[in-house]
């Protein structure tokens, strides 16, 4: 491996570090001669498709984990099989060692780096994603004093090849919280809990729970409170031991809610000078907030109701950070972590912590031993971070790089010419907006729609149904990406009855995406380089939900998707937004479940390790269409006929959009823009595209459909492109 250029050009110099999921090593951008890390999955989690996605995921996160106290990922890619990471380098000390180094930091020192982590826990948190391992091994400090965040999406390998377990959970006993111990799921909170012992052991110098073995520990999390703060660290001010035992308070309802409430607390007390008084009492423990989404979601933050101090103190930090973001002097080196990898432990660590899977109930075989494993140690130890000067990481922020997209390989031949170049990766869409009052004029038609009729796929200018190339024969279900260039679609019969990539702007085929006939439903992942579709490829007799990645055509790389040992058995996949969840059409035949008497539309994590959760109910008479930011359409027979609806991705009220009581109306799609809603309707006696605003005001009709949907209609899908 050293020696090797990857990508043509990052060239591997030296192995810095391996554990039990991957090797890391020195590397340099030829392009640019910057130094980088390069994470390399191991071999033998490279054969294992699961572990792969997982891999994929902790490189997708990088579109929306882009903070300075959050290590960057600047590129990811496979050659030759292997799976690899391109990381930022980052020169410093993880906290273990600088915690074992000394029996305690000052207090100073210990305020910088909870705020930063702090400030990296919200980011993160307000994009959706919970770290869930955080530790000092996981926490990297530099020297001037500047904290990384490591290893988010490695920590969510929770399940591992061969187990038959349900409710498996790996992280670190040391700091999982109460209820990850008793495997009920973790949301924000558990990191917080986790913070909280952090910040104990930072002041300290040891953890607040150990024991001789890690069943021990978990008990202890749950069971025990640790020594007061007080009679360990006396000089430690009284106000902060509140705020620790705020954070690791058994009941989630009473420890801080979000990442931006306890780093208010903290610098609010830290402001008043000693002898100055004593500030306001922090707010007493909070009630526990709905989790009915949340609960499903695991600790997905959209649609939560915060309190007013909260909410002011977020959009004050939003402001800071935008001004540090724009007005930022750039000087900064742009540095790169390489740390151990989250979800391991490390050796050298105090008390050897170890990574253990906590289960929810009794395995039918026996778990395996735990591992530990070495950690993955920085490039330098010589210039350890220095207590003084203290930063103020929440007031400067270093200017955020931009993120390399992911990349695409070069597609397969196939036996039709190739066209122009792919286009490249599509944008995700931007937020949804806030429905438009009534009273507002109806938002102009532009773009495109893509769809099947007569077994015939068309794509026509959204205004005015007019043919923008020659239909294309014997295609069907198509889905249109984001940035309107590229269709994904199945082939109804003849020469090519699989899955096919065709140019949105010619209609020249550019790949076969599947070697298989029985894959039905494509539906683009957010940021195009993955689809999801279901298949009777794996089980015939049952639809399975697939994930798969554009570049690879093997069947290998295409993952089903599942909880526990249970293959998702669904249809109609239509991949969220904002959450990057799944949402399908299927019955909870999952562990868990009631072996399938509730049927409806749910939602399942592209990564796999969550129980799906029920978005609508109602049986299998309805089917997800297409989502936009925080909402979900779908059609549904609920009313006894057809009708388009619009949900939170999250479940909750629906609204019926197209209200036609006498015709059959469906395959609802979002505009580009997400303020209108396309759906075909027979209303008036003839099939028709119809649109509608996204608040059920301004219905009209754009076009009549050349002929009839393929086969059964309700099996068809339009897609409405820029």
């Amino acid at each position: 491996m050293i020696g090797r250029v990857i990508k043509g050009k990052y060239k591997i110099y030296d192995e810095v570090g391996a554990g039990g999921f991957a090797t890391v090593y020195l590397g340099r951008n030829l392009d640019t001669n910057e130094i980088v890390a390069i994470k390399v999955l191991g071999e033998q989690f490279s054969r294992e498709p699961r572990y792969r996605e997982r891999f994929r995921r902790e490189a997708g996160l990088a579109e929306r984990l882009r903070h300075p106290n959050i290590v960057r990922i600047l590129d990811y890619g496979i050659e030759g099989g292997m799976n690899f990471l391109v990381m930022e380098f980052v020169e410093g000390l993880t906290l273990d060692k600088m915690i074992a180094r000394k029996s305690g930091l000052p207090v100073e020192s210990v305020l910088s780096y909870v705020e930063q982590i702090c400030a990296g826990l919200q980011a993160a948190y307000e994009v959706g994603v919970v770290h869930r391992d955080i530790k000092p091994a996981n926490i990297m400090i530099t020297p001037s004093g500047t904290v990384k965040i490591m290893d988010f999406g490695i920590a969510r390998m929770d399940t591992m090849s061969g187990l038959t377990q349900s409710g498996v959970f790996m992280g670190t006993p040391r700091y999982i919280s109460p209820e990850m111990a008793r495997g009920t799921g973790a949301d924000i909170r558990s990191d917080l809990y986790a913070l909280g012992l952090l910040t104990y052991e930072m002041l300290t110098g040891k953890a607040p729970f150990d024991a001789d073995n890690p069943w021990a520990v978990l008990r202890q999390q749950i069971e025990d409170e640790p020594e007061p703060l007080s009679e360990v660290r006396p000089d430690a001010p009284p106000w902060l031991g509140a705020i620790v035992t705020r954070a690791i308070a058994k009941d989630p309802a009473k420890r801080f809610q979000t990442p931006a409430e306890m780093q208010t607390a903290l610098k609010t007390h830290a402001a008043v000078p000693d002898g100055a008084g004593t500030p306001a009492p922090m707010a007493g423990p909070i009630e526990a907030r709905p989790e009915a989404a949340r609960g499903t979601g695991k600790g997905r933050p959209k649609g939560l109701l915060i309190g007013l101090v909260v909410a002011l103190v977020v959009v004050a930090a939003a402001l800071v950070a935008l001004v540090a973001f724009g007005l930022g002097d750039g000087n900064a080196t742009p540095t790169a972590v390489v740390g151990q990898l989250s979800g391991e432990s490390e050796t050298s660590a105090p008390g050897g912590g170890v990574t253990v899977m906590v289960v929810t109930n009794t395995p039918t075989e026996a778990a395996p031993p735990t591992e530990t494993n070495t950690a993955l140690p920085v490039s330098t130890e010589t210039s350890p971070p220095t207590d003084t000067p203290i930063p103020q990481p929440t007031d400067t922020h270093t200017p955020s790089p931009t993120v390399t997209p992911l990349p695409t390989e070069t597609p397969l031949p196939s036996d039709t010419p190739e066209p122009q170049a792919s286009p490249t990766t599509a944008p995700t869409k931007a937020p949804s907006p806030t429905a438009e009052p009534t009273s507002a004029p109806a938002p102009a038609i532009s773009g495109k729609i893509t769809f099947s009729a007569g077994g015939v796929l068309h794509v026509v200018n959204a205004a005015t149904g007019q043919d923008l190339f020659a239909p294309i024969p014997d295609m069907r279900q198509p889905d249109m990406r984001a940035d309107g260039e590229l269709i994904i679609a199945k082939g109804y019969q003849g020469a090519r009855t699989s899955l096919w990539t065709i140019d949105a702007r010619t209609g020249a085929f550019i790949r076969e995406q599947s070697p298989f006939t029985n894959d039905y439903r494509p539906f683009w992942a957010p940021d195009a380089s993955r689809y999801t579709y279901d298949s009777l490829h794996h089980n015939e007799q049952d639809y399975i939900v697939f994930v798969a990645p554009l570049d690879n055509r093997d069947p290998d790389a295409h993952d089903y998707l599942y909880y526990g040992t249970q293959p998702i058995i669904g249809t109609s996949p239509v991949w969220m937004q904002e959450n990057d969840w799944i949402a399908f059409t299927g019955c909870d035949y999952w562990p868990e479940g009631s072996g399938g008497a509730n049927c409806g539309i749910y939602g399942v994590p592209s990564w796999n390790e969550e129980k799906p959760f029920l978005i609508h109910s109602g049986g299998l008479t309805m089917r997800a269409t297409d989502n936009y930011g925080s909402n979900l359409l779908f059609m549904s027979l609920e009313s006894g006929n057809w009708e388009v609806y619009v949900i939170p991705n999250t479940g909750g009220t629906s609204r019926n959009l197209s209200n036609g009581p006498s015709s059959q109306d469906g395959l609802a799609t979002f505009s580009p823009d997400g303020k209108q809603v396309a759906f075909v309707s027979d209303r008036g006696g003839a099939w028709a595209v119809w649109v509608v605003k996204l608040d059920g005001t301004g219905l009209s009709k754009l076009f009549n459909l050349p002929a009839p949907p393929t086969l059964e209609w309700t099996e068809e899908h339009i897609s409405w492109g820029p």
